[in-house]
């Protein structure tokens, strides 16, 4: 008997209810990394689809399954948060021409989830079709018994499904490393948590470990958190990786070890978009199980998926003249709709906004509109009239950000300690949106040098060096350079660096009233924030820009045991803050290059009330 025709799919579903609320189980079972993990899938090798091909698909993927070696189209996975998932992907070769996977999330009346997971596989020949069906079978059972594990977790503290797999720890070396981390003073929390993460942790909590991300959950200073991922690259526990994030879909693009290896500029090929890398925005330090520790795979097992991006809310593919609907966000917030290319616009929720709202794609960074009102919950039209397939997604701008940037990383003291030959790419400068850069100077240091001679007077400005380190340290400053008599440091954030100044100066004057020949030196000090770049410069990082000069001209017009800072930076300061400075002046000041004038306050640390006599 001969068959003719197109090969019909399998296809097989079954639901299963649950307990929880959709949006409890939601991060569980759409987390397709972990589940590939669990079901013992092989790790997958991602290649970047040429442009000019018109599929939907970005990335031709090679894995095994079943024991045949298997190319396939991946397109961008489609969602509606808490309600809907799926994924197709066109074969290349293997037993099937393509694959179909999708879940549904249903409310119950109870406040409970229906989850029904269906699969769709057209095999490549009739005969496979009763081997596909059993996998498929197999397939979906097992899901539903996955969703079912989910779900005791989610509402009975039971073990989470994704504990596993995990592979044995070097207890010898996991030893070794935790009193080295104990000789640096490391929080005794903080050792623990790291230990107990290497033993027990599974092995997709140890391939991309965000300092940041851990601290928050285990409720510990993400500082501290990080001082011990840094010291435990030192003590063989963890290595250090950098990754290049994308601006759009915040998933890491390339990693690398160190930062000399990442260049001025990074494109995205999901989102198709090329983007300048910013330290303290596209570069975050990552970390990963030393294999002297923990043997775990650092590939991917699958790279899509709501869990990789979760401020996105919907996502959809696009055919080319195809229209797509996509429901609006219920809950207040800053949103955008992006399309692969770059073309976006705003999304504003109003209750007197229309329900329905159309927006076209009409090239590759431009859509018919800039910005929408819509009623909240209500459809998005959008039509696509570009010459290639593309996917949109519904985002949340205000998203958490627990990135470790390398701006905030190389801004500590321990990393400058520890890692002092990771430095940028000779040549390459790398922008920094913003950062509030410090100047002191010490007043009086010529006439000392003349007064107490070369020894004493080198030896002074020495000890000062230690005393101003010591203030910025604890505030999240760093120093930069030394300059003569002057230090030059910098802050991820302006409001710590005006604490920091403040606590330089009071410092600066208990140590000087206890320094033999401390009454001929005063301290100054000027602050300026905005972009910065970042360059190796005398084999260490250093920044300038702009931003530097004016930092370097404000604290030029200070006094002796002032603080120059610009008048917004006050205004922006808490009550306490403003309170702990005394305002003696307001001016403004022309820089070169600048063209607006700089306003600006002279200020001095408020005189602390005197102690009341005891009665």
């Amino acid at each position: 008997m001969l068959f003719s025709g197109p090969m019909r799919p399998v296809e097989l579903s079954t639901s299963v209810d649950l307990v929880s609320a959709a949006k409890d189980v939601w991060p569980y079972i759409t987390d397709t990394d972990r589940a590939n993990r669990l079901v013992g899938g092989k790790p997958v090798t991602y290649e970047s689809i040429e442009a000019d091909e018109k599929s939907s698909a970005r990335f031709v993927a090679s894995t095994t399954v079943g024991g045949f070696n298997v190319t396939y189209e991946e397109s961008p996975f489609e969602w509606t948060l808490n309600k809907s998932f799926s994924v197709f992907r066109r074969m290349r070769n293997g037993p099937l021409k393509s694959y179909t996977y999708s879940l549904t999330l249903e409310n119950l009346p109870d406040g409970g989830t229906r989850v029904t997971v269906g699969i769709s596989l057209v095999p490549r020949h009739w005969v496979l079709a009763p081997i596909v069906r059993f996998q498929a079978r197999g397939f979906v059972q097992g899901f539903a018994q996955l969703c079912q594990a989910i779900d005791l977790h989610v509402q009975k503290n039971a073990p989470s499904p994704f504990e596993n797999p995990r592979a044995p720890a070097n207890e010898d070396g996991l030893e070794r490393g935790a009193k080295g981390l104990a000789k640096h003073d490391i929080q005794a929390a903080v050792v623990e948590k790291l230990v107990d993460m290497l033993r027990n942790g599974p092995d997709a909590d140890l391939i991309r470990i965000r300092p940041f991300e851990v601290a928050d959950m285990w409720k510990l200073p993400q500082n501290e958190v990080l001082r011990g991922f840094l010291y435990g690259v030192t003590t063989g526990l963890f290595e250090l990786r950098w990754a290049l994030v994308c601006p759009s879909c915040r998933t890491a693009n390339v990693e690398v070890e160190s930062l000399a290896e990442i260049g001025d500029g990074g494109h995205c090929q999901m989102c198709d978009i090329s983007y300048g890398v910013d330290l303290d925005r596209a570069v975050e330090a990552t970390f990963i199980a030393h294999p002297g520790i923990r043997e775990v795979t650092s590939q991917m097992f699958c790279m899509g998926g709501p869990a990789r991006t979760p401020h996105v809310l919907v996502q959809k593919n696009i055919e080319i003249g195809a229209s797509a609907k996509l429901p609006a966000p219920e809950d207040e917030g800053r949103y955008r709709l992006f399309s692969r290319g770059g073309a976006m616009c705003t999304i504003e929720l109003g209750d007197d906004a229309p329900a329905e709202v159309d927006v076209v794609i009409t090239g590759e960074e431009r859509m018919s509109r800039d910005a929408i009102r819509i009623k909240p919950g209500g459809t998005l039209v959008v039509t696509n009239e570009t010459d290639d397939a593309r996917h949109v997604k519904l985002e949340r701008l205000l998203y958490a950000n627990l990135a470790a940037t390398a701006h905030k990383v190389t801004l500590m003291s321990e990393f400058r300690r520890l890692f002092s030959r990771d430095l940028l790419k000779p040549g390459t400068p790398l922008k920094v949106a913003s950062s509030a850069i410090l100047f002191s100077d010490l007043t009086g240091s010529t006439a000392l040098y003349s007064s107490v001679g070369d020894a004493t007077a080198f030896r002074i400005v020495d000890d000062h060096f230690d005393v101003l380190r010591a203030a910025l340290d604890p505030h999240g400053g760093t120093v930069v350079k030394t300059m003569g008599d002057a230090v030059m440091a910098a802050f991820v954030d302006p409001v710590s660096a005006v604490e920091a100044a403040r606590d330089c100066l009071e410092r600066f004057d208990e140590w000087k009233a206890k320094t033999t020949h401390g009454e001929l030196i005063g301290l100054k000090l000027g602050i300026f924030s905005g972009p910065c770049y970042v360059v190796t410069a005398n084999g260490a990082i250093d920044y300038f820009g702009q931003t530097v000069n004016c930092a370097a001209r404000v604290q030029h017009l200070a006094a002796s045991g002032e603080l120059i800072l610009e008048k917004a930076l006050y205004e922006s300061l808490s009550e306490k803050n403003k309170a702990a400075l005394t305002v003696v002046e307001a001016l403004t000041t022309s820089v070169k290059g600048v063209d607006r004038p700089l306003e600006l306050l002279r200020t001095k640390v408020a005189t602390k009330p005197a102690a009341k006599p005891a009665e």
